[in-house]
């Protein structure tokens, strides 16, 4: 069996930059610990697995980190948008389908950027920190919340995002919840906020971008900053940008792609 692969390097417009994703077409869904090998081969951030369902008149979309399945990924269903308008130019909307957060649509806009509409993942204020997180994070923030995805620790600065050091062992004890941390962009830059995304229990140490977790994230800092359109930054060595707007139900999270590489994984 033969099977095309694609890398894609999201949330960037250059290679190299942003967060890889490898995405896979199937024609039918595989077993489960074979899905979870390919990505643990591929090793990357996530492998995106898609299935057409003429059910649902949807991409069927699966996440795996090399760890285990992951419940929303927002890098890699750009990428899998990208590779999908890339063979098919005539497309105008995708619609995606997981069973975590039901039906995601990706629309292609002028310029080659994809415009992703997610439902809105709130954090809520977290008013007892365990341990572990109160241990793990260098230096301590000023605020804590946590949705459904991850702890949000909350900075002053962009400079003190940039300086945090995590103790990932500690952290890891904290899946299945991961740790986002971050802060109002510095003055004069082109981006409205900073994040970094620690992961350690579920795939990795600093995850390089995460348009997931924009969900909870653009909500926050639109009531903070007083508007709904909003530049994210995420600074991990790679780095990112994300395009967000804030509506009443959803975030749209948008963003670039530059291609990697075009391959075939044989089984």
């Amino acid at each position: 069996m033969q099977l095309p692969l694609h890398i894609i390097d999201a949330f960037t417009s250059e290679r190299f930059k942003g967060n890889q994703a490898a995405v896979v077409l199937l024609q039918a869904w595989l077993a489960d610990p074979l899905l979870q090998s390919i990505a643990a081969e591929n090793n990357l951030s996530e492998t995106a697995f898609l299935v057409w369902s003429a059910e649902r008149s949807a991409f069927e979309i699966r996440w795996f980190s090399p760890l285990k399945e992951i419940a929303f990924c927002g890098h890699a269903t750009l990428a899998s948008a990208f590779v999908l308008f890339e063979a098919d130019p005539a497309r105008g909307v995708i619609a995606f389908w997981a069973a975590a957060v039901g039906q995601v649509s990706a629309t292609r806009e002028p310029g080659g950027r994809i415009r992703m509409s997610f439902p809105r993942r709130d954090a809520r204020v977290l008013d007892e920190p365990p341990a572990a997180l109160l241990e793990g994070l260098s230096p301590a923030p000023s605020a804590w919340l946590v949705n459904q995805q991850a702890y949000m620790a909350v900075y002053e600065t962009e400079a003190e995002v940039r300086a945090v050091t995590p103790d990932l062992q500690r952290l890891k004890t904290l899946g299945p919840l991961d740790v986002v941390v971050t802060g109002p962009a510095a003055a004069g830059a082109f981006h409205d906020f900073v994040s970094r995304y620690f992961w350690p229990a579920n795939g990795g140490d600093e995850d390089p971008v995460t348009g997931s977790i924009h969900a909870a994230l653009a909500p926050y800092w639109a009531v903070r900053l007083g508007r709904n359109e909003l530049v994210a930054h995420q600074a991990s060595r790679r780095s990112g940008t994300l395009f967000c707007e804030v509506t009443a139900s959803s975030v749209e999270v948008a963003g670039h792609c530059v291609r990697y590489l075009t391959g075939t994984i044989t089984l």
